[in-house]
């Protein structure tokens, strides 16, 4: 089983030393890291990633001339992306998916390995397991109330929909363990959890562990619904072609394509898993009322987003499928409001086209020979009443 491991850094990436040694200690032979390079990435991270392959596994580092070159084949996710920008991160999961990974694991370049098995505890991606599964009367689940915070503070994961928090009737149940095989295996985090500014802005959260009474890897029922992020989150293969990460939705980036997985995910059966394995966060300096004005966008509109999501009809049989299928529905279903503002329609009007543009990648890249369905840039720009690649990105989460 392949198993990429897929970065983006503006820093000589050395937190990747570990994760080879530890590969390297448990056993593990086939594993290789892709790490993708911005304007801001110094010069000393191509040596960086040579001397990895030479020491532990092959790294493959691509600089702008470099992913330049390996898009060639495709000119408008090449023209979507900007520079200075973690969405870069897309190019990474595209290089893994046609170089064969089974599984793509995404972390930060501030992510810690601990002393477990890393790569043994994503594995479980792609496999049928029996695993402890929660459900809720909301439909909704908190799953960082499963970790211990320092003071006893209660907090959520960053993109958790504004209007499903602090409900004091929410009542949810741990059912019998479900077999199902699991589609994304969402690793959390000790010390600095992943936050919303809001909450960083309003007092300090340390993770010390899980809470003694959570399992250590959990899943959700079938229509109960949470977010995961692109650190620590492993994905199995047949989900890239469903997993595209907008540079146009500030730090919502990762959150609204989990919605959109959870959502195919549902649909097929299967689950996404959470909890280990676990890192340790030493969170990159971060400009906290920067990073809130890049989250309004997403806190305004994310509820309604879901809802939409959750009313749209799949009738797929692969998540290359059904994501042609949202992409095409999305649009119709989801309109500009009265009240928008200019950020809000430019979000979603960028958001659609770079989804169009990530289901036109793998129809060309052929992600499923048999899909019948094959929805074209034309046919959404007609749908939101934008020309394709007329759309400014705004809000873009810059490394």
């Amino acid at each position: 089983m392949k198993i990429t491991i897929v970065t983006t850094t503006i820093y000589v990436p050395t937190a990747l030393e570990k994760y080879g040694q530890n590969a390297r200690f448990f056993g593990h032979s086939d594993l290789n890291f892709v790490v993708i390079g911005d304007k801001k990435t110094p010069p000393e991270t191509r040596t960086f990633c040579e001397r990895l392959s030479a020491q532990h596994y092959p790294c493959s580092y691509l600089g702008i001339e470099e992913q330049q070159s390996y898009l060639e084949r495709y000119p408008a996710l090449w023209n979507h992306l900007p520079f200075n920008s973690i969405q870069r991160r897309n190019i990474g999961l595209l290089k893994a998916w046609e170089d064969g990974a089974d599984i793509v694991i995404t972390i930060d370049d501030d992510n810690w390995m601990l002393n477990h098995d890393f790569l043994h505890l994503h594995s479980i991606v792609g496999q049928s397991r029996e695993l402890p599964a929660f459900e809720t009367s909301s439909g909704w689940f908190n799953v960082c109330s499963m970790l211990e915070e320092a003071s006893g503070t209660p907090f959520y994961h960053r993109g958790f929909p504004r209007g499903e928090r602090w409900k004091e009737k929410e009542v949810f149940t741990c059912v019998s363990p479900i077999n199902r095989r699991v589609a994304v295996n969402a690793g959390l985090w000790l010390d600095d959890p992943d936050i919303d500014a809001m909450t960083r802005l309003e007092r300090p959260i340390v993770v010390r562990g899980m809470m003694p009474t959570a399992p250590s890897q959990f899943v959700l029922q079938p229509g109960t619904w949470s977010p995961f992020n692109s650190q620590n989150t492993a994905l199995m293969r047949d989900v890239i072609p469903a997993y595209f990460l907008s540079p146009c939705v500030g730090r919502y980036d990762d959150i609204w394509p989990s919605y959109v997985v959870v959502r195919i995910a549902q649909h097929l059966g299967d689950v996404i898993s959470y909890g280990h394995p676990l890192l340790r966060q030493k969170r990159n300096e971060h400009v906290l009322w920067k990073d809130l004005d890049n989250e309004r966008v997403g806190m305004l509109l994310t509820d309604e987003f879901c809802a939409t999501l959750r009313s749209l009809t799949l009738q797929g049989n692969t998540y290359h499928e059904c994501y042609g299928e949202v992409v095409e529905k999305l649009p119709l279903a989801w309109s500009v409001g009265s009240n928008w503002s200019d950020a809000m329609i430019l979000a979603r009007h960028g958001l659609l086209e770079g989804m169009a543009i990530w289901h036109s990648v793998f129809q060309t890249a052929g992600a499923n020979q048999d899909s019948q369905t094959v929805v074209g840039l034309t046919n959404l720009a007609l749908a939101h009443d934008a020309p394709v690649g007329a759309l400014e990105t705004v809000g873009s989460t810059a490394l």
